[in-house]
């Protein structure tokens, strides 16, 4: 991912993802983040991407990048002994 607009792309995908899930695990994040077209594009990805493929990695870690954003905002919560992400705040963004 190379520019601010590409990580902000991600980093909406992933909030509206958990404020509408509430909690998941990180892989399933992954998994289906990257099925949204404008994750896709912002990642340069064809189609989603095979789980542990380097193009899967990739986009692991640019959804991993977002989750810590929004964990400093105070939005999410990682429990990364367990592998699951909570959405914090009452309301959506």
């Amino acid at each position: 991912m190379s520019s601010t607009m590409d990580r902000t792309v991600v980093m909406l995908a992933v909030a509206e993802y958990l404020c509408r899930h509430g909690s998941v695990g990180i892989f399933r994040l992954v998994d289906d983040v990257v099925k949204k077209s404008e994750v896709k594009q912002a990642l340069k990805l064809a189609s989603p991407p095979a789980p542990g493929s380097n193009e899967w990695w990739r986009a692991y870690h640019a959804v991993l990048d977002a989750v810590r954003s929004l964990e400093r905002e105070g939005l999410v919560k990682y429990l990364h002994s367990v592998g699951v992400v909570n959405w914090v705040v009452r309301r959506c963004l």
